[in-house]
């Protein structure tokens, strides 16, 4: 199981939650890595969410 399968389950009943958990990932991520496109950070934390 990968943990995007692991992240769905875990928060199956609370879609919004999980949304606003990847999304301070994002913002984790995006303090430390600077030098990466905001387009990639946001595809990679919030783009397979829908």
């Amino acid at each position: 199981m990968t943990r995007r399968q692991e992240l769905r389950a875990e928060f199956e009943d609370a879609p919004v939650s999980l949304a606003l958990y990847m999304g301070a990932q994002l913002l984790r991520a995006a303090e430390d890595l600077t030098w990466a496109p905001a387009g990639t950070l946001h595809r990679r934390f919030l783009g397979w969410l829908r």
